[in-house]
């Protein structure tokens, strides 16, 4: 029997009580508590302090001799190079040289780490032994991902497709359209319908795949003219429904969009053009959203912050590309019906369809195409839950890519170049591992009384501290500010916890269908939401550092006898635990999740407009656009409107007439703002409404940048910058 997807995802796992969290987390201070006060009397576990520092020495050129020479002026070298690396032009010699010296300065750091690993004990050996490792694989891993930075040229697509635009206008070759669905709701497909019939292209055709057998679909979709689709089963998830559409459409090429993504007017303008090399199977663009990560939001940063996905998009997948090693992201994309078909169709194998029927394309000897320009935008999950659910779902279908050796021949098909790639792949899959050996290692070794690295502090100022300013600000640099390293530890520690335990499922059964298989999008909530199953170990980690300063470093204050036996490196472990309290922190508090008290999104577009409204016609500028209403500032300030009046909004620039109703005024200022509800939309109206809104040339629609001090400093100010609420919102814990 074929497997069947499951129902409509709900927003809120089972209630488990509060009171058995509250249970879980006592009895986890009770035992750390028990360790804390066993730890405090001297010499429990003393030989674990028992540190090689004192019989440990350094080769004589290695060895710190002058404070201010040998480990004050690296730092304030590598200051220097962090703020003066912005004035650098950006050119192939200058990425040269940039990489050059974070190479030179990653070897010199690695040399003397490995110098630094703690084999007092057992004990001591395993901890500080497994760190090294991690920051080993981290090494090599920075490695493939930054060195070919010396070819990143994000324009090089650009400038191709500007060439190609005459030849897509002379040929237009017939594109098929696909919108896949499966429990979304109508309004997300009907607006990704009205966004693909507004693409400036006439040779296309639009079909909704309906894997939800919904009968308002296909009404929807001959209310709009458009073709519908729904197969008898729903086999093989999103794949066997785009593989049932292969064999009910005939076009030459295959355009996919999500149904909660909106494609701009030129999409086709600038993509098909590619197709005029008989070898290129496929054309990613990137994945934009209009609104802000889960994250961002509830940090309150979304007009601030890049998303966590702006640095594969902008960089990464830019890389690739120079390696023919792109990625398919399952929508957004344009490819070839026959390139599909050679393969067989999409890959039912795998949970996900996209990367694997992509990495089965290169196998195949196909070129596939990524053009670094923004021609659509999406919706991200509003919630820490679905995001969760997503990214464990693409985690889980990257694993699966692994396990397909006859299916996906990676290691035989491929070249060099892009094994480097799916091995670098690999081996971050495991990522959630090492982020939990950098947040737990140094808290186990601050309770038991152990360095992880077995140096002195004046050594790790010389050979430490510089890399780590470089590797933080000469990386941003290189891809452009596009990756920012303290913002991937938050993005990474929010993820480890539950990825760690779902790697451990998919390695002992890779296709088992693990989680949901559909990302939720429509959510509303009235109040702040706090998820005790996700949040749970960030706030385990906060309390037992806290516990632990409190018994060390507080209660010898109050009296000697509370003293503790100290040991060689605390000061090292202590200000590591504390940046670790810092990222822990900023990932609770973005693990609250805002209200979402509408289902359409607010813009701040600012038009010119004029209100139609009980025999009077009013001017004023608008300060948001929704697809369900508008905010409108008057000119005529002593002129009050009635709630409940009808009337004709007009934007005055797009020439754009929409039939509105007053709202009750929420400020108290209704003599100067409105608050205007739109009435039901003629298709015309809602289509012009959707290319005004998602156009992507307004500044809240373009990627977000900002330089590694601001950025810094924005994280710095995300832990404690109040976030308002709405009075009527409420804590809730499930």
């Amino acid at each position: 029997m074929s497997p069947q997807r499951p129902g409509p995802l709900s927003l809120r796992t089972p209630t488990i009580s509060l009171w058995v969290w509250w249970l879980l987390l006592a009895s986890i201070l009770l035992l750390i508590g028990a360790l804390l006060l066993v730890n405090l009397q001297p010499g429990w576990l003393g030989s674990l302090q028992l540190n090689p520092l004192s019989n440990r020495t350094l080769p004589e050129q290695w060895q710190v001799k002058d404070l201010w020479l040998d480990a004050v002026l690296p730092v304030v070298l590598a200051l220097g190079m962090a703020l003066g690396v912005n004035l650098l032009p950006r050119r192939r010699w200058s990425h040269a040289l940039v990489l050059t010296v974070l190479s030179l300065m990653g070897l010199r750091y690695f040399i003397w780490r490995s110098t630094t690993i703690n084999t007092a004990h057992p004990i001591s050996l395993a901890f500080s032994l497994t760190l090294f490792l991690c920051e080993a694989v981290y090494l090599i891993t920075s490695a493939v991902q930054f060195i070919p930075s010396i070819v990143y040229e994000p324009l090089q697509r650009r400038r191709e497709a500007n060439r190609l635009a005459g030849w897509t206008k002379e040929h237009q070759p017939k594109v098929d359209i696909w919108i896949p669905t499966y429990n979304e709701s109508e309004r997300l497909v009907q607006r990704c319908v009205l966004a693909s019939k507004n693409i400036r292209y006439a040779n296309k055709t639009i079909t909704i795949l309906d894997d939800g057998h919904r009968p308002a679909l296909a009404a929807l979709a001959e209310r709009l003219g458009v073709d519908y689709l729904s197969r008898p089963d729903n086999s093989h998830r999103k794949a066997g429904n785009l593989n049932y559409a292969l064999a009910h459409t005939s076009a030459e090429l295959i355009a996919v969009f999500d149904c909660d993504f909106v494609p701009f007017r030129n999409f086709f303008e600038r993509t098909v053009g590619f197709f005029q090399d008989s070898g290129v199977a496929l054309v990613q663009t990137p994945q934009h959203y209009f609104n802000s990560d889960f994250h961002n939001r509830n940090l309150g940063l979304e007009s601030v912050m890049p998303d966590d996905m702006d640095y594969f998009f902008h960089y990464l997948q830019v890389i690739r590309d120079n390696f023919n090693a792109v990625i398919c992201c399952g929508t957004s994309y344009v490819a070839r019906r026959t390139a599909i078909e050679s393969l067989g169709g999409y890959v039912t194998s795998c949970i996900i369809e996209d990367h694997q029927t992509g990495t089965k394309l290169l196998t195949r000897g196909w070129r596939m195409v990524y053009l670094d320009e923004i021609l659509s935008l999406g919706e991200v999950p509003r919630s820490f839950r679905d995001y969760l659910d997503q990214r464990l779902r693409w985690m889980q279908g990257n694993f699966q890519i692994y396990y397909s050796g006859k299916e996906l021949p990676i290691w035989s098909k491929l070249n060099l170049g892009q094994k480097s790639f799916y091995f670098n792949l690999l081996i971050s899959l495991f990522t959630p591992f090492f982020r939990l050996v950098y947040l737990l290692f140094p808290l186990v070794s601050l309770v038991l009384g152990f360095t992880l690295i077995a140096a002195p502090p004046i050594e790790y100022l010389a050979y430490g501290l510089p890399f780590v300013i470089l590797m933080y600000t000469l990386t941003t640099w290189l891809t452009n500010h596009h990756h920012f390293q303290f913002w991937n530890e938050v993005y990474e520690s929010l993820f480890c916890f539950p990825a760690v335990g779902r790697i451990l499922q998919i390695l002992v059964s890779p296709f088992r269908i693990l989680g949901s298989l559909v990302t939720n999008k429509d959510v509303s909530s009235g109040g702040g939401q706090l998820d005790l199953g996700l949040a749970w170990p960030f706030i385990a980690h906060l309390t037992v550092l806290v516990v632990s300063l409190v018994l060390f470093y507080g209660l010898p204050l109050v009296g000697p006898s509370w003293s503790r036996q100290s040991f060689e490196g605390e000061g090292l472990m202590l200000a590591w635990n504390l940046y670790n309290a810092w990222v822990v922190l900023t990932c609770l508090l973005a693990c609250v999740d805002r209200p979402v008290e509408r289902q359409s999104d607010r813009f701040p577009l600012q038009r010119i407009a004029s209100l139609r409204i009980g025999g009077h016609e009013l001017w004023g500028t608008t300060t948001d656009v929704s697809e369900s209403g508008a905010s409108l500032v008057l000119n005529q300030e002593a002129f009050r409107v009635q709630q409940g009046l009808s009337g004709q909004l007009t934007l005055v620039e797009e020439h754009i007439e929409l039939p509105v109703r007053t709202l009750p005024d929420e400020h108290g200022d209704g003599a100067h703002r409105l608050r205007l509800a739109f009435a039901p939309l003629s298709e015309p109206e809602l289509s012009a409404l959707i290319a005004l809104l998602y156009d992507g040339t307004a500044w809240y629609q373009k990627p977000r940048r900002m330089g590694t001090v601001d950025a810094l400093l924005t994280l710095l100010a995300s832990t404690w910058k109040i976030v308002p609420r709405p009075p009527q919102g409420k804590m809730d814990f499930h």
